[in-house]
């Protein structure tokens, strides 16, 4: 059974999979080359065939993690609440009536859209499924787990923001919803949008501010804001924080009195941003926790698969592993909306009884790759210097260069899934320098000095620097540094001594665990920091647009497969 998954929400994505083995599977984003693209995603399905040598016609089934006509509670909600509030009227009916004339329109008319855009093939009567079980689907059919205890939670699904359940080899049990408008994702978003960041786009930096923060606001946000009530319950205060306001920067009066005025997006941050970072980083790490042991309770489970756009808060997943009771989590790569995508296609696969081939997900990469004819023709007429070197020699080279202080971009294989760079696209730097964050700063990246970059490590020697209690493969859990260590990684310690942790196996990734090796073997450090291959833009795809990444930055070398790349002169 060959199963095409897809999202046109935000984070728009597709993804194949045939009897539960994932074929493909890619953000539109990295095609569209827009941020959190909400879009009918036809280059990422076109990617998706091309990757299998099928045609739409000689697809199954379309599955969509969104039943898109179930919004009579929401609409009920939506109705009720502005009508107590012409703002919320004016700001939610336009956002609704932007919905219904683009996303809904979209999944109304899906068979006939993607027949039309994709390859004018028929295209298999689409299946609309329930949003927080393909979220579920995208974790617990990928997990190394038979049973586990699952905890979904994000902005919102077709009614509900959280899900917690039971899965077993055959089921995925219900125990509990939360209804809207109770959000813990929306809360954060809210929160984002009050210290001048997008929502829906910046909250990782609002985690990242947190760690200069103390939450002397914590608990007026718990007493007024975000309650935790008995039996699992959560209630957000809708007529202090509304999420659909705060995307207009609207924040309520009572709010601006209890917590001051909202920070303006080009506004210095002061103590009190960061304070209120920290408070409301805390607030949603509490929540979480009183979630996850009601789930424990209900379950009596040891593992835990975790998903939703919430799950992409490392912080918190760290106390969840930590203090929630369950010995061993699994977070999905894709953890957000684009993850629903592949949830869905793994779901349907299940449902129908398809499912033979269930393999566990121990690499991110998914999307296109790219042969090094492909690369070269990139970099004529560049005038960079290009030399090819076998794979021990190319690792010896950028492993010295490393060392020595240089930048190296790091172009390889199938890009990842999800927002993290894993190692195929991705800019490695020396983690023993303490400038060695300002340097990329200054000539890379050009973002907020407080946000943190972060390590990858060898999987076997990762407890020599982190205390982590196991793996963390996709980089979604943050871990304390280890007090001896934190002078030999400065570069990769956050202000509050942790670091966001990717551990790399023997098989996921051999190239990139060879360089690692190789750095180790010079520096005796067998941790790189890495971050994404990107400017303020999506994480390169294509060859081109690694070339003109690198052209458009200071960063000493560009690797490209086998392929080493320096610049003849200084970059314009």
């Amino acid at each position: 059974m060959l199963t095409l998954g897809l999202s046109n929400m935000r984070d728009a994505a597709a993804a194949l999979v045939e009897n539960g083995r994932i074929i493909a599977a890619a953000e539109e984003e990295r095609f569209a080359r827009i941020k959190h693209v909400t879009a009918l995603p036809v280059h990422a399905i076109r990617f998706c065939l091309q990757t299998a040598g099928v045609r739409l016609c000689d697809v199954d089934a379309v599955a969509v993690p969104w039943k898109y006509w179930q919004i009579g509670r929401r609409a009920r909600l939506a109705i009720g609440s502005m009508l107590r509030s012409p703002q919320l009227f004016r700001v939610k009916g336009a956002r609704s009536a932007d919905r219904l004339a683009h996303e809904w329109k979209e999944l109304a008319f899906l068979r006939s859209y993607l027949s039309r855009r994709i390859d004018g093939t028929p295209c298999p009567p689409p299946v609309f499924l329930d949003h927080h079980l393909c979220h579920a689907a995208s974790a617990m059919l990928v997990s190394p787990f038979e049973c586990a205890a699952v905890l979904v939670v994000d902005g919102a699904s077709e009614a509900h923001t959280t899900m917690l359940a039971h899965a077993d080899p055959d089921h995925i049990r219900v125990l509990k919803r939360i209804p809207l408008p109770h959000s813990l994702g929306q809360f954060y978003a809210a929160i984002t949008a009050y210290l001048g960041f997008k929502p829906d786009h910046d909250e990782y930096i609002v985690m990242g501010l947190a760690g200069y923060g103390e939450p002397r606001f914590a608990q007026a946000l718990r007493s007024q804001v975000l309650r935790s009530l008995p039996d699992g319950e959560i209630h957000l205060d809708t007529r202090l924080l509304d999420f659909h306001l705060a995307r207009h920067r609207i924040f309520s009066m009572d709010f601006v009195r209890l917590f001051g005025p909202a920070r303006l997006p080009e506004e210095e941050i002061t103590q009190r941003h960061q304070d209120l970072a920290a408070s409301a980083q805390l607030a949603l790490e509490e929540t979480l926790l009183h979630l996850a042991r009601q789930l424990k309770k209900l379950t009596n489970e040891d593992r835990l698969c975790l998903a939703g756009g919430v799950a992409y808060n490392c912080v918190a997943n760290r106390r969840l592993w930590r203090e929630a009771g369950f010995h061993e989590p699994y977070v999905p790569p894709a953890a957000g909306d684009s993850g629903a995508a592949l949830g869905a296609a793994l779901w349907l696969t299940h449902r129908t009884g398809r499912f033979s081939e269930r393999k566990v997900m121990r690499s991110a990469a998914w999307g296109p790759e790219f042969s090094e004819q492909a690369c070269r023709a990139a970099l004529e007429g560049t005038g960079l210097a290009v030399e090819r070197l076998a794979d021990s020699a190319l690792c010896e080279r950028v492993a010295r260069e490393l060392a020595a202080g240089r930048l190296v971009f790091w172009f390889q294989g199938r890009m990842e899934w999800g927002p993290r760079a894993l190692g195929n696209r991705s800019l490695l730097a020396d983690p023993r320098r303490e400038d060695i964050r300002a340097l990329i700063n200054s000539r890379v990246k050009l973002r907020e000095p407080f946000r943190p970059f972060a390590p990858s490590v060898l999987e076997e020697r990762a407890a020599e620097y982190f205390d982590l209690p196991g793996p963390s493969p996709f980089m979604l859990c943050t871990a304390p540094v280890q007090c001896s260590m934190k002078g030999v990684i400065p570069a990769v310690v956050h202000v509050d001594g942790s670091a966001r942790v990717q551990t790399v196996d023997v098989d996921s990734n051999p190239l990139y665990r060879l360089l690692l090796e190789t750095f180790a073997r010079h520096t005796g450090v067998p941790v790189l920091l890495n971050t994404s291959f990107n400017v303020h833009e999506p994480i390169v795809c294509t060859p081109q647009e690694a070339v003109r990444c690198f052209l458009r930055t200071e960063v000493d070398w560009l690797v490209m497969g086998n392929l080493l790349v320096k610049r003849t002169s200084k970059p314009d």
